[in-house]
């Protein structure tokens, strides 16, 4: 992975991993999807930022949504995202 577009990419992946808030949202969406109302709640945030990290989230395909009548339901789009995340958890623990 030397390709200079592929590093640039894995660089941004790691961004966006990167803020507390988007890191937040993706450790409650493992629990269960939820709509932006149920994340707002739980995370105590306006609806707006919460709408703006998903979209954060969604464009680097770290969440997908389905529709449901008028709402989003938010999930993590590829479960692989808690294997990075626990690996990084184990390596500060060491």
């Amino acid at each position: 992975m030397t390709d200079k577009d592929n590093i640039e990419r894995l660089s941004a992946f790691f961004k966006v991993l990167g803020d507390d808030t988007r890191m937040r949202i993706i450790l409650l969406l493992e629990e269960s999807p939820m709509n932006v109302t149920e994340i707002a709640s739980a995370l105590q945030m306006k609806q707006s930022a919460i709408s703006h990290q998903l979209r954060t989230l969604y464009d680097h395909r770290v969440v997908t949504y389905n529709k449901a009548g008028q709402e989003r339901i938010y999930e993590i789009l590829d479960k692989h995202i808690f294997e990075i995340i626990k690996q990084a958890r184990d390596h500060m623990m060491e």
